[in-house]
């Protein structure tokens, strides 16, 4: 429901709006009536969908590429551009995109579903329904309610639900954040007719039930303006958003090759207006047409960006102590710990270190210069300063190396994929900051994974090691390698056994050994986030994304660990 308990309207004042230099709309002033369903339509790349992430407050005011002016008013939340030096039209933002009792919530339904793949269906309704516009107020219903209402298995893992069940489930999510007004991109593209028309008459049927203004951006004019009580139509050539008459709908079912203005001023007019001659109408339409055709190539790469996900970025929306929800912050913690510290990864890390105790201490004794005459007289110190380098040096570079490539690579396409298909912009939408709920895990799971994970590997490697040095010298054992192996690194037990697991903490150098793994991991997790929070054009841009954070992961490892050696290792007085 809206701020004052039913549904709003929208008013749009003295309204503009310009994408890459492109001026779409100017000085617009319309009202969008309370609990109604308004259509916008308009030719394809016209930018309904940009003025739809304009009106969710889906926009920030430094966004590089679109600027608009004017006010737009939802309930009584406003957001109004203000003056600037740079020209006539100034970066806006939506005041109602923040969440919390005395604004308007804003729903939205996303081309692309924009749902939580990796949780159930009723997980992603419950996640709306605990980020609610008014935690003062109960919900309106339960998670099962809202998917037996939409028809969705409420059990269902997201990722084998059909397109039409899918398309139900997000309409489920938005409705139970309890928005005031609800926006809805694209809500039958991809599906065949007869789900097209199935969701049509649930967009109907909710707005009946509910009592939600609704907003609907369509190319599908023969499935959604059945149920539209007022249709609207975005012409960029006239830089107008114009209502259309009734009688004039069925014209939207054949093209929009008639020249858009001119069928907005028919519809507006009581009666028919002739044109000036069949050879104006002719020229003005390929004008149309011709002009349509360059603005949409150019807008294609453009509004890819905003329609996969402009916002996200290290910014978010600010979050009051009482509206961020612990248990699911620490569910996506979990998650990421899971991807830091699975068991892929451990293993991953184990051999890793394997392979590093056998090279260590199978290489350093086999090939010792002079070895018949040096190797009764060093065996010992050598066994030390192996012990020493795979536990100051060698296991934590490769560790955290290793767990920058596979680790950072993994969380970096998860970002990444969250933010190509609009599920940032959906936990936005949900009054949900992802620095708080995506940044913080991932941090946390770093934090944590990291040094796990570089102990797992020095674990394996002294195994190895000891393992190694009883076959190369049987007669010795492994009761010489012990108290010798760690006599530089705190534990000089008598006992095999003595300090096995926890090797290094009677010495100060575990300090440092924590502090680079710590410092690696939070300098991981956050290139990780950022390289795959940044706008997501295309496949390519995920890709190019996870090779950009092993690349600049990695280089950030080397110097943390180039940096704190020089302090770590000084030159005994």
């Amino acid at each position: 429901m809206g701020v004052g308990g039913g549904p709003v309207a929208v008013a749009i004042r003295s309204f503009g709006l310009v994408v890459g230099g492109r001026t779409l709309l100017r000085d617009v002033s319309l009202e969008i009536p309370a609990g109604q369903i308004t259509v916008i339509v308009g030719a394809s790349g016209a930018g309904k969908s940009v003025l739809l992430r304009v009106l969710a407050g889906l926009v920030g005011a430094h966004d590089g590429v679109i600027r608009s002016s004017g006010e737009i008013r939802i309930g009584e939340a406003a957001a109004s551009g203000k003056g600037s030096e740079g020209g006539p039209f100034v970066d806006g933002q939506l005041a109602s995109a923040s969440p919390g009792v005395g604004s308007a919530r804003v729903g939205v339904v996303f081309q692309n579903y924009a749902l939580l793949d990796q949780w159930s269906a009723e997980d992603n309704v419950r996640l709306a329904i605990d980020h609610r516009a008014d935690l003062r107020e109960p919900p309106e219903q339960s998670a099962a309610a809202w998917l037996k209402e939409l028809g969705v298995p409420a059990a269902t893992e997201v990722g084998v639900l059909s397109g039409g069940q899918k398309q139900r489930l997000a309409i489920a999510r938005a409705l139970a954040g309890a928005p005031a007004l609800l926006l809805y991109d694209e809500p039958t593209s991809g599906l065949d007719g007869a789900s097209g028309r199935l969701v049509a008459e649930r967009i109907r049927q909710t707005q009946r039930t509910h009592q939600r203004t609704s907003i609907i951006v369509t190319h599908d004019y023969a499935t959604l303006l059945p149920i539209a009580d007022r249709v609207l139509l975005l012409d960029p050539e006239t830089q107008t958003l114009a209502p259309v008459a009734p009688g004039y709908w069925d014209d939207f079912f054949g093209s929009l090759l008639k020249p858009a203005g001119r069928l907005a001023d028919d519809g507006l007019a009581d009666e028919a207006c002739e044109s000036d001659s069949a050879e104006s109408d002719s020229a003005v339409a390929g004008g149309v047409v011709r002009s349509l055709k360059r603005l949409t190539g150019w807008l294609n790469e453009r509004l890819a960006a905003i329609g996969r996900g402009v916002l996200g970025g290290l910014g978010g929306i600010w979050m009051r102590p009482g509206e961020i929800r612990i248990g699911w912050v620490l569910r996506f913690a979990g998650d990421y710990l899971r991807s830091v510290t699975g068991p892929s990864a451990i293993v991953y890390l184990g051999i890793a270190g394997g392979l590093l105790g056998f090279t260590a201490t199978y290489f350093s004794i086999q090939f010792l210069p002079y070895r018949i005459y040096t190797k009764p007289l060093l065996l010992e110190d050598l066994l030390a300063a192996i012990g020493f380098a795979l536990y100051r040096i060698l296991v934590p570079v490769l560790a955290t190396i290793l767990v920058a490539a596979r680790c950072g690579a993994a969380v970096a396409a998860d970002v990444g994929v969250k933010r190509y298909g609009s599920q940032i912009e959906a936990l936005r939408t949900l009054g949900i900051s992802p620095t708080v709920y995506l940044r913080l895990p991932i941090l946390v799971a770093f934090v944590i994974g990291t040094p796990l994970l570089t102990a797992i590997a020095f674990q394996v490697a002294r195994a190895v090691s000891v393992l190694c040095f009883t076959a190369m010298h049987p007669e010795l054992g492994p009761y010489f390698w012990h108290p010798h192996f760690h006599s530089r690194i705190g534990q000089a037990g008598v006992g095999l056994t003595g300090g096995w697991f926890a090797v290094g903490w009677g010495d100060p150098g575990w300090r440092w050994v924590l502090l680079k793994t710590v410092l690696c991991g939070v300098g991981v997790g956050w290139i990780s986030y950022y390289r795959g929070s940044r706008p997501q054009r295309s496949a390519g841009d995920v890709s190019d994304s996870i090779t950009s954070t092993v690349l600049w992961a990695t280089l950030f490892v080397l110097v943390v660990h180039f940096a704190i050696s020089l302090i770590e290792f000084r030159s005994p007085s």
